[in-house]
């Protein structure tokens, strides 16, 4: 089966400090190890333990991949990370993904997964929405 080339969403389980970051206009660029499998134009944002909660939303302005320390000679100042964190973090990576933050939309209120679908599940890095939990995440976002 083909790749589905349509633009996407998924959902992201962020650390609470760079999940505050990104809805706060402070970080506008995720760091990740792995590239999305389709294109992506939206990112939900699942604030990880001990938030525990999806604080919102970003659309993806760009994917950058190359070697990690390109990628923060290109980032250090758009990232909310240091260096010497960057670094470990791709430790055993030879390449890695900025995934450039456009407007992001803070939620009225956070909501625990169970609010978009009951079978729903922390990812591991991420996982593609359907359109219906895309739909419910929307109805939560701030005017």
């Amino acid at each position: 089966m083909a790749a589905r080339t349509t633009d996407r969403t998924v959902l992201l389980a962020i650390k609470p400090r760079f999940a505050n970051a990104i809805m706060a206009g402070e970080k506008t660029v995720e760091f990740r190890k792995t590239r999305f499998r389709d294109q992506v134009s939206r990112v939900v944002v699942y604030a990880s333990s001990p938030m525990q909660r999806i604080i919102g939303y970003f659309d993806v302005s760009h994917v950058d991949e190359d070697a990690p320390a390109a990628l923060w000679e290109r980032y250090a100042d758009r990232g909310s990370i240091t260096e010497d964190e960057l670094m470990a973090y791709y430790a055993d990576c030879d390449t890695g993904v900025a995934i450039g933050v456009g407007q992001a939309v803070p939620l009225a209120k956070p909501v625990p997964l169970r609010k978009l679908k009951r079978s729903l599940t922390v990812p591991q890095s991420f996982f593609y929405l359907d359109e219906k939990a895309v739909d419910r995440v929307l109805q939560h976002a701030t005017a």
